[in-house]
């Protein structure tokens, strides 16, 4: 029977509120950020242009994750994540007051707009693996289920809030004034981390080896069946979970028929499903979350993918059941790959679970929008329903990957 408990019982550690209270302003710049410069984007080019530079703004900055999130795993191990974090924080920050300044200068071309965003993609490899990593070195594993899900709660918050202050902001002061405001966002963060107090490195003194402790990353993912299979069910939920949301804005064009409008209600419904996901897990005790059945959540988000497919209209009820399994599913895979992850290892295995998320919704959004092209939005989605539902009936038929509550009950 599941165990409930307050939802902000995390909060009650100091470090860890030293952390997420800061964290909640930085998180709300980010997404100023990423608005911004969108329209910048939008400014620089045409608007037949300015949609295909968006994405390659997109790319830039995802695909360092993909490229360094193995040898990022190493170094957050080596230095620990604290030091990293706070590494990326200072680089974010400086990143954008120079993105200020030459906006207010009026001199920001194409090409400065590219690297400052291979910059952050950069800074970001790092961030991600570290962020992860951090809360998990200042918090008891008995509270690391409710910190992740308290993170989720705020990351979701600022999403709805970010862009509505960048809107703001850009109307009343202009763009410049939005990336200064952005730049003071991570201010907090940085000071605060300076007073959180963490263990040092398990491994400071110890030879190291760049690419034996790289391996030793992987041997050690690939060694558990546990950490396998929920790796597994991550890349399924990135490449084919993902798409429905970040594909949403065309099908809510092309098969609800609807604006604007209807794509932000769909969107606010899925961000309060999210919401509503986030204080369920939060409120539930670490043993019940770590033997979830992670692809019970894959299933749900298949079957509201595929009532939005049969009956597109339902997408604005549907969403807001995708938003509250996709939360609940992240925090199980997230708190279950931390959990069995010691911390001189924590670091790498955090990295490879960020290069599958970061690298598979970009893989699988790219793939069937390419697919949508062809042969529909509507029918891409049925084709993504029809996969998670597969994969779920899948667990349940082959044994060798079923993760059931025996094995799981190893985990004490």
């Amino acid at each position: 029977m599941a165990k409930y408990s307050n939802p902000f019982r995390a909060l009650k550690n100091r470090n860890y509120f030293l952390f997420w209270l800061p964290q909640s302003i930085s998180l709300i710049g980010t997404w100023i950020d990423t608005t911004l410069r969108g329209w910048v984007a939008v400014n620089l080019f045409a608007e037949n242009k300015a949609a295909g530079f968006i994405g390659l703004i997109a790319l830039l900055k995802g695909l360092p994750t993909v490229i360094l999130s193995p040898a990022c795993g190493v170094i957050i191990d080596w230095f620990g994540p604290k030091n990293v974090l706070l590494f990326t924080q200072i680089a974010d920050a400086l990143n954008a007051t120079l993105m200020a300044y030459l906006v207010y200068r009026n001199v920001l071309n194409a090409v400065q707009l590219l690297v400052l965003s291979v910059v952050m993609g950069i800074s970001q490899a790092f961030y991600l693996p570290s962020r992860n990593s951090f809360i998990g070195s200042i918090v008891p594993k008995k509270l690391l289920s409710n910190a992740l899900a308290l993170h989720a709660m705020i990351f979701n918050l600022a999403r709805m809030i970010g862009p509505s202050i960048a809107g703001f902001v850009v109307e009343y002061k202009g763009l410049g004034f939005g990336f200064v405001v952005n730049a003071l966002t991570f201010l907090p963060l940085i000071v605060s981390l300076m007073f959180i107090r963490v263990q040092k490195p398990v491994q400071q003194h110890v030879q190291r080896d760049f690419f034996a402790d790289l391996k030793a990353g992987i041997r050690y993912v690939a060694s558990s069946k546990v950490l396998l299979v929920t790796f597994l069910s991550s890349t399924i939920y990135a490449v084919f979970g993902m798409p429905y949301s970040m594909l949403m804005q065309a099908f809510a064009k092309s098969a609800v028929k609807t604006g604007l409008t209807g794509y932000g209600l769909i969107m606010g419904s899925m961000g309060l499903g999210a919401l509503v996901g986030a204080m369920l897990a939060g409120s539930l005790e670490i043993d019940t979350v770590i033997k979830f059945k992670e692809e019970r959540f894959i299933l749900w988000i298949g079957l509201s993918t595929l009532v939005s497919f049969l009956y597109p209209p339902a997408a604005y009820v549907m969403s807001f059941l995708n938003g509250a399994a996709q939360t609940i599913f992240f925090n199980t895979a997230n708190t279950r790959t931390q959990y069995l992850s010691p911390p001189n290892m924590r670091g790498r295995t955090m990295s490879l679970y960020a290069l599958i998320n970061t690298g598979g919704s970009p893989a699988g959004t790219f793939l069937f929008g390419l697919l949508a092209n062809a042969i529909g939005i509507r029918n891409t989605y049925g084709i993504l329903a029809f996969a998670m539902i597969a994969y779920f009936l899948t667990r349940r038929i082959v044994k060798s990957l079923q993760l059931d509550l025996e094995s799981l009950s190893q985990i004490r």
